[in-house]
């Protein structure tokens, strides 16, 4: 219940503020995903993808072991030179850090921590684009509309908070 009260807390039926706040919690919860992530991933430093997919799959290859799935992308991953490096990890544990950092200075509206954000995320915007011009991924596509709508409500929300001339 005192999550709830802490979510609602400043919400004057503002719908920028409502979408503002749940934005936030979002990238709060998403960043710890993305740090656990890059806990477990440091287990694996070094291992193929291919040996890791195999692990992650065991239990549908032992209930069907002519999976089509598993079939499928088993060619790709085995002439995948891809490893899980110490780049991904702290790029993962970094991220993950930085953005409940942020997202939780940007709730408690600590006027430094909404230049920074912008910031930030608009230069993973930009990386994000360059990856999409490669990958041409929908859910990347996805993602970066969500973080442009977060720039947004981000700005909205510092306006508010500066004082007028």
């Amino acid at each position: 219940m005192n999550l709830l009260k802490t979510f609602f807390r400043r919400y004057n039926g503002d719908i920028y503020d409502l979408f503002f706040r749940i934005g936030m919690w979002w990238r709060i919860m998403y960043g710890f995903l993305r740090f656990v992530l890059g806990f477990v991933l440091l287990r694996l430093v070094g291992t193929p993808l291919l040996e890791i997919f195999y692990k992650v799959m065991s239990r549908e290859l032992i209930e069907d072991p002519n999976d089509f799935f598993v079939h499928t992308a088993t060619p790709f991953l085995q002439h995948s030179s891809f490893t899980v490096t110490y780049f991904l990890v702290i790029y993962l544990i970094f991220w993950g850090i930085i953005d409940i950092l942020l997202s939780i200075n940007l709730l408690k509206h600590k006027t430094w921590a909404f230049p920074v954000s912008i910031f930030l995320i608009g230069v993973f915007v930009f990386y994000e684009i360059y990856r999409l011009s490669h990958t041409h991924s929908f859910i990347l596509a996805y993602i970066i509309i969500i973080d442009l709508i977060l720039i947004w409500l981000i700005r909205k929300e510092y306006r508010k908070l500066l004082p007028i001339d």
